[in-house]
This record gives C-alpha cells, structure tokens and sequence, in this order.
C-alpha cells in the first residue's frame, strides 16, 4: 500500500518552520454590549449643552451613582471625572477621560473601573420642540467576575438607561 503525502498545514513551509503570521490571531471572547435611547428636552440645545460640562450632570444619565473629583479646565469644560457605581451591593469606584468632544453636539467619555469598561456618548441635535438627546453606552467586561456577572449588569444598565436619559431631559426644563 502506498502512502499518501498529506500537505503540510497552512503556513507551515514543510521545513518545520511557520511562516509568520500564518495562523489566525486569537481573541478572547469578551462580553460587550451597546445601549441607546433618545428622547426630547424641551429646552433649547445651548442648555442642553451647557448642563453637559456640570460634573453632577452624569449622575444622571446612568451608570454612576456619584461624580467627584472631577477636573475642570480655565473655559469651564468638564475634562473627566471620578465616579462611584454601586451594583450588587458592592461600591466600584472609576474613571471618566475625554473620549470625544465636538462643542455642542457631542460628548463623549471612556469609562472604567475594575469590572467594566467602555464609552458613554451624547449627542444633540436641535429640533423644532427643543434638543434630541441620544445616549449611548457601549461597555465591556473588564474582569473576572464581571465576565460571569455581565449578562446581570448588562440588563440592569439596558433597563435603567432609557428611565434614567428621560429624567435628565426632563430635569433640564425645570
């Protein structure tokens, strides 16, 4: 019986050496997701705006349970923050840096602390009937324990965000 010559695997040269960069790259699967919701404040889009660069301001919009330390250049404008969540009974203290900022439409912030890690964005856009705010919240696990936890966290922030945007606009017209 003769054998037959099986070719050797993909990127190896037949020489015992692996051509580099033969072998797809592994990335270790990390639970993300992304959360949105849009709503009306019935003020104009200058207030809207102006409320962003007020450190108490992102304890509102969901995710922190409270803002300290936060850092404030010569113009007045919010340059980041440090912030507390708590969740599961258990108080998680984070970081908020600037992520994006294009003078009033958008602002956005990476986020993080031990277990999470991500963006919040918000966006306004003028209309007839006062400013839309958009926001959104892209996070992913960051440890151990938020990656078996994160199907938990992530409903909790999915149901709490839509609550949490409505009160900040209309907080805004008060």
């Amino acid at each position: 019986m003769q054998r037959q010559q099986i070719p050797p695997p993909r990127g190896n040269r037949g020489d015992g050496n692996v051509a580099p960069n033969s072998f797809p790259k592994y990335v270790a699967a990390v639970p993300s997701q992304t959360f949105s919701h849009t709503t009306v404040a019935d003020v104009a889009i200058e207030r809207v705006w102006a409320s962003l660069d007020r450190p108490e301001t992102w304890e509102a919009i969901g995710g922190v349970d409270r803002v300290f330390d936060p850092t404030i250049d010569e113009e007045g404008r919010l340059r980041g923050f440090s912030f507390d969540t708590v969740a599961a009974g258990r108080r998680y203290v984070g970081v908020a840096t600037p992520h994006r900022r294009e003078e009033g439409r958008l602002m956005s912030w990476h986020i993080q602390n031990s277990e999470i890690r991500g963006t919040t964005t918000v966006e306004i856009e003028a209309e007839e009937s006062g400013t839309n705010v958009s926001v959104t919240l892209e996070v992913e696990s960051r440890g151990i324990l938020s990656g078996m936890f994160f199907p938990v966290i992530a409903t909790a922030i999915g149901n709490g965000l839509p609550t949490a945007v409505d009160e900040f606009a209309a907080g805004l017209s008060i």
